[in-house]
């Protein structure tokens, strides 16, 4: 990449940073952004292991390690994205709250945030979201509440509390400081594995993959990155082919947390400018790398966790002979949901070379896919059995909520003051 130019920081004071990045004309993060935000971090996340995994290396005739984000806290890396973004708020915003939608990862990422700053975190989630992840998001304090059937409409109820309440909303991905505090996935692996030759990358918005793009190519620019979507879910995919963003009118793919209809503008707009390349991969191959995770190296992996392995596994990326880093996003899979997808061992032939089909596998009996577009972009659509009515609230805190989470009384709930007014 050619240099960056550079301009001082005007006297007049504001973020040094954010002068920075408006004086970078081809980029909207820059690696001194993700450098500042591993700093900040330092104490809150954990710098994750990056794992040789032996035992899968015989599939992929190559070395391969894995980055266990599914080992960090809150069990993704959301919380790197999250934590810096309130970070560089302004103190008064921090008083005044931080609000976010979500059904999954980011609405976990962002309450663990806000906890640490304590300060008021609303999450709007929707009524279809599993009951699992809204007791684990009000554990750490948010305030929850629950609103729509779709994705779509919490996260617009939510923009509309956000600038009713004078709240910072807290995007999942389309976001610099987010996508700065998710660059320091990248900054950990070349310091882990300086010499690597690959590393892949689950993307469903594309906050994550453009900040480890921009770390590694400034750290190891010989080190190709790769995004891979779910081929039920692959809007960036689509939106590169077409040269523009594009939105899907529907997704359906057991990978909730890539799971997105549209890419990020800023992501789009960095993945672009670096040139990157993804690949898809299907529910099926997905089921097969959790299942090898689960029987060959002992890690619980959710199914966006597992996308990035799946690419490797599948032979979508060029892995013989190199040294690769597949991307373990997350941990964040329902006991119950997983039973339903994991019926057999998983078979392991050799994969395919790459730029051909990936080898016929044997379907496992019970899987199932398991997000639609119902629930909007990157979140689950099963309602849990267990689930209250639409309308009635949560009054029970969970007993297995993380060692030392603050649960307010009666966090589960809607707030019959914005439910009115939102028709």
């Amino acid at each position: 990449m050619p240099p960056r130019g550079r301009r001082p920081v005007p006297a007049g004071g504001g973020h040094p940073e954010r002068w920075e990045r408006e004086a970078v004309g081809d980029s909207a993060v820059t690696i001194k952004e993700i450098k500042a935000a591993k700093r900040r971090l330092s104490g809150v996340a954990h710098e994750t292991p990056l794992q040789r995994a032996r035992a899968l290396e015989p599939l992929v005739e190559g070395m391969l390690f894995l980055k266990l984000e599914n080992l960090q806290r809150t069990g993704s890396y959301k919380i790197r994205g999250a934590y810096n973004k309130i970070a560089l708020l302004p103190e008064a915003a921090r008083r005044r709250g931080v609000i976010a939608a979500s059904a999954g990862n980011h609405a976990q990422g962002v309450a663990y945030a806000a906890r640490t700053f304590d300060i008021p975190c609303t999450i709007v989630m929707p009524e279809t979201a599993p009951r699992t992840k809204i007791q684990g998001t009000a554990s750490y304090g948010a305030r929850v509440i629950l609103h729509g059937r779709t994705y779509d409409e919490a996260y617009a109820y939510a923009r509309r509390m956000a600038e009713a309440e004078g709240l910072t909303y807290v995007h999942a991905f389309d976001d610099p400081d987010v996508i700065a505090g998710q660059g320091t996935v990248g900054l950990e692996i070349v310091k882990q594995a300086p010499e690597l030759d690959l590393v892949v990358v689950p993307v469903g918005g594309g906050g994550l993959l453009s900040g480890v793009a921009t770390a590694v190519r400034a750290l190891s620019p010989e080190t190709e990155v790769v995004g891979v979507q779910a081929a039920g879910a692959a809007a960036f995919v689509r939106s590169l082919e077409r040269g523009e963003r594009v939105t899907l009118d529907d997704v359906h793919t057991l990978a909730d947390g890539i799971a997105v209809k549209a890419p990020g503008t800023i992501t789009f707009d960095v993945v672009r400018r670096l040139g990157l390349r993804m690949v898809t991969v299907t529910d099926e191959e997905i089921v097969r790398a959790i299942t090898l995770l689960l029987e060959r190296e002992k890690f619980l992996v959710e199914g966006a966790g597992a996308a990035a392995l799946a690419a490797v596994l599948a032979g979508k990326v060029p892995a013989a002979g190199r040294r690769v880093a597949a991307v373990v996003s997350g941990g964040n899979i329902d006991l119950k949901r997983l039973s339903t997808l994991i019926a057999e061992p998983a078979e392991a032939p050799a994969p395919a070379s790459f730029g051909s089909e990936p080898p016929p596998e044997r379907r496992p009996e019970r899987f199932s896919a398991g997000v639609s577009s119902s629930a909007g972009a990157g979140e689950a659509a099963l309602l849990p059995s267990d689930a209250p009515a639409s309308g009635a609230p949560y009054s029970d805190v969970p007993s297995d909520r993380p060692a030392g989470a603050a649960a307010l009384p009666g966090a589960f709930r809607r707030d019959p003051v914005h439910n009115a007014s939102s028709g």
